[in-house]
């Protein structure tokens, strides 16, 4: 069995070395988190069958036709191989919970989009989010709770003043213009990703208003939850966690939790 890296709670960030390589789930998620790392920077390979004919690729096999038909509407074909890597990241993924053929992995999708298994595979009550940015997407897996996870590709030139006087709290923009010049650009996506991954996780996405709740903004203080709609406890039934750094992104997870949470193992698939 491969070695798992746990997160435990301490102080932030943590080193890359963290993420495990493993091609497949160990077991189901009770009692965990899983969260994979995918790079979606790899050139599609033709593998050679027995009799030399060429297999399909990997995302040509198990996505679906409306899979199909989203990755062909990209403009760009880098975009299209990065969709179809992920989704195809996503189905194998699942696939090795459920114990199905990745193909016959079945989506619903809420209102706002968010895709979730079909309850009639989801008997164990499997929950998942993804998240992508650049050349990266994190899959979070865990089973019976809600979760949400964010990655950001992080821009040194990104206007954290205007951005975060559109999308941050006043107590969380206090929180950025508090910080030395060279903690502005870290804290903001700090913030950011610990934010987007809370909004992900309760599937309210900008309909919960961004400025409503406030997240901590130190990129290296313990992440959480500081409050909602004015109220301090409103969060605690939330955890956060910034997840393992990786060289040039930011990376938070949000999940649901009215007691001690349960372990975070990190693990790279390709």
């Amino acid at each position: 069995m491969d070695e798992v890296s746990v997160l435990t709670g301490e102080p932030k960030p943590y080193p890359s070395n963290l993420w495990t390589q493993a091609l497949s789930p160990r077991t189901f998620p009770s009692g965990r988190v899983d969260v994979w790392r995918v790079r979606l920077d790899q050139s599609e390979r033709i593998e050679s069958a027995p009799d030399d004919r060429p297999t399909p690729t990997p995302s040509a096999t198990v996505l679906s036709p409306d899979e199909l038909a989203r990755a062909r509407r990209f403009h760009f074909e880098e975009d299209r191989s990065r969709f179809s890597r992920c989704r195809s990241a996503l189905r194998s993924l699942l696939a090795e919970y459920l114990s199905i053929p990745a193909a016959e992995v079945r989506f619903e999708y809420q209102p706002n989009g968010k895709p979730q298994l079909a309850t009639v595979q989801n008997q164990r009550a499997l929950e998942f989010n993804v998240s992508h940015s650049g050349d990266l997407a994190l899959i979070a897996v865990s089973s019976e709770r809600r979760l949400g996870v964010d990655i950001e590709k992080i821009r040194a030139d990104v206007d954290t003043v205007a951005l975060a006087e559109r999308f941050f709290s006043r107590r969380e923009r206090a929180g950025l213009q508090a910080l030395a010049d060279h903690l502005r650009v870290p804290a903001f996506y700090a913030c950011w990703t610990r934010k987007e991954a809370f909004l992900k996780a309760t599937g309210s996405g900008l309909s919960f208003p961004l400025a409503d709740f406030s997240v901590t903004t130190h990129p290296d203080q313990e992440p959480e939850i500081e409050e909602i709609n004015g109220q301090p406890e409103a969060g605690k039934k939330w955890y956060l966690a910034d997840l393992p750094a990786i060289a040039g992104y930011r990376a938070a997870l949000a999940l649901e939790s009215d007691g001690p949470h349960p372990p975070i193992e990190a693990r790279a698939w390709n």
